[in-house]
């Protein structure tokens, strides 16, 4: 944990217990785990792209991120995005995600899960042309995701539940912005930058399981 997280967490604490403060209910992604054997896997690609992961198809992807998909038998799994097939491999337990950056460049990366009964686990993923980018919260005055590069992710598990606005930053220049995002308890949001050339787009999104 860098030193800018560790001022983050004491003062979104505080936020929380502020008279007025704007608190989100409580939700339980991780209550809907059923097997802790199987693994999860979900695609992270453009805006409405087509994706298959496994036997499950998600014909469009509206914000670009799908549900995770239960993987019972982990080991190798199918996975199609647009027209490339790939197969890649998930051990029993893992969350996984498949991330398409612009340039067509694809990476599995391991996600952060804490499960905490008092936290929410945030993540952030940077799919725009900026080479290193911080989310930020603005309210703690504070970076709690630092330094995340194209095609890859960060992650952070906060305090909840709260509702926070966050900002995708480049030092101290803010590329685009969302406004209160709830966290909740035992839950899991990500974040998604995408944009060049000075036009930027953050949106946030609840983790899901697919049914």
């Amino acid at each position: 944990m860098t030193a800018a997280q560790r001022l983050l967490f004491p003062t979104v604490l505080t936020l929380a217990l502020l008279p007025g403060a704007l608190l989100a209910q409580d939700s339980g992604l991780y209550e809907a785990v059923a097997d802790p054997n199987a693994a999860y896997v979900r695609v992270i690609a453009a805006p409405n792209a087509t994706a298959l992961v496994q036997t499950t198809s998600f014909p469009g992807l509206g914000t670009g991120i799908s549900p995770y998909v239960a993987i019972p038998e982990a080991g190798e799994v199918q996975l199609t995005v647009g027209t490339t097939e790939t197969v890649v491999t998930v051990t029993p337990g893992s969350f996984s995600t498949y991330v398409v950056a612009p340039d067509g460049t694809a990476t599995l990366l391991s996600d952060a899960t804490g499960a905490s009964p008092a936290q929410a686990d945030v993540a952030f993923f940077n799919l725009s042309d900026q080479p290193m980018v911080d989310l930020f919260v603005p309210a703690a005055k504070a970076v709690a995701i630092p330094g995340v590069a194209v095609g890859q992710s960060g992650a952070v598990a906060l305090k909840a539940p709260l509702t926070l606005d966050f900002e995708a930053r480049v030092g101290d220049n803010t590329l685009a912005s969302i406004a209160g995002v709830d966290l909740r308890r035992r839950d899991a949001v990500t974040f998604v930058l995408r944009g060049t050339a000075g036009s930027y787009t953050l949106i946030a999104e609840p983790n899901s399981i697919a049914k």
